[in-house]
């Protein structure tokens, strides 16, 4: 069974297209529904509301005082003022954590006190970094930050991605499209359309329904007499996108041609096309 191509799904998954055959091919294809799945999810979460972010409270000002052991001055909450309470207020139980951290009276590695070497050189302020990295965590949520951080640079990568595939590139200038008719022995049906995009190469995207093939599907472009013709490639989904040589005449070789080729290693056109139709510019 031939699977839907990344970027069919990726439609599918934005709610850009509602082709019933492509449904019903997903409602068949456990492969392709799970990716579908898959893709909604990503959708989802780039389109959800960011969360409301609030100023903290006095609390948390209070454990970071504390955690990193900082003097009586700036004991006082920032924020205090802008929430209109008063700048000096700290919570009673933060007032005590502070005072658990600090450290004893009689040593000198007090943070922001002044100290005596033994030689007099006194005003020298002395932190002891050993006992700071030995104090308990306390009051800091830092698995929470950095969830928090990552979840913003996923949602960030999300909003960027989702300009991309709604349409925020510049759409490319349709120069020519075909209908791709079923030839004997065949029922799918297709299209074909020639696209400029904005650096000025060209390609040729080909979409067609499901067929069963022996081998592989090839995209040709034929003379009006079939007598010569070029092959861009191999066409491995329902979907495909080729991009065009620049010293190729498409009104030279207007006929698109999707053909069912065995693995026998012979480069020619088999015979047995699937469907074919004219370019129209």
């Amino acid at each position: 069974m031939a699977h839907l191509s990344e970027e069919t799904l990726t439609l599918l998954a934005l709610g850009e297209t509602e082709d019933a055959q492509d449904q019903q091919h997903v409602a068949s294809c456990p492969d392709c529904a799970a990716e579908l799945a898959s893709l909604e999810r990503v959708v989802r979460a780039g389109r959800a509301e960011p969360p409301v972010l609030t100023d903290p409270g006095p609390g948390v000002w209070a454990a970071i005082h504390a955690e990193l052991g900082l003097s009586a001055e700036v004991a006082a909450d920032p924020l205090a003022g802008a929430r209109g309470g008063a700048r000096g207020d700290v919570p009673d139980d933060a007032s005590d954590d502070a005072a658990d951290e600090a450290p004893d009276d009689a040593t000198s590695h007090r943070t922001g006190t002044p100290a005596d070497d033994g030689a007099g050189h006194g005003g020298a302020t002395v932190v002891d970094l050993d006992a700071r990295r030995s104090r308990p965590r306390r009051g800091v949520p830092y698995p929470l930050a950095a969830a928090a951080a990552a979840a913003a640079l996923f949602v960030g990568g999300i909003s960027v991605w989702g300009a991309q595939r709604v349409g925020l590139e510049p759409d490319p200038t349709v120069l020519a499209t075909a209908e791709l008719e079923p030839l004997a022995g065949y029922t799918a049906r297709g299209s074909a359309e020639v696209d400029e995009r904005p650096d000025g190469t060209r390609q040729l995207v080909v979409r067609t329904d499901p067929a069963d093939v022996d081998g592989f599907k090839e995209v040709w472009l034929l003379a009006p007499d079939a007598q010569r013709m070029v092959s861009l490639g191999v066409m491995a989904g329902d979907e495909a996108v080729f991009v065009l040589p620049e010293n190729l005449d498409v009104g030279e070789f207007p006929v698109v041609d999707v053909s069912n080729e065995p693995i026998d290693g012979d480069p020619t056109h088999s015979g047995d096309s699937i469907v074919r139709g004219v370019l129209d510019a």
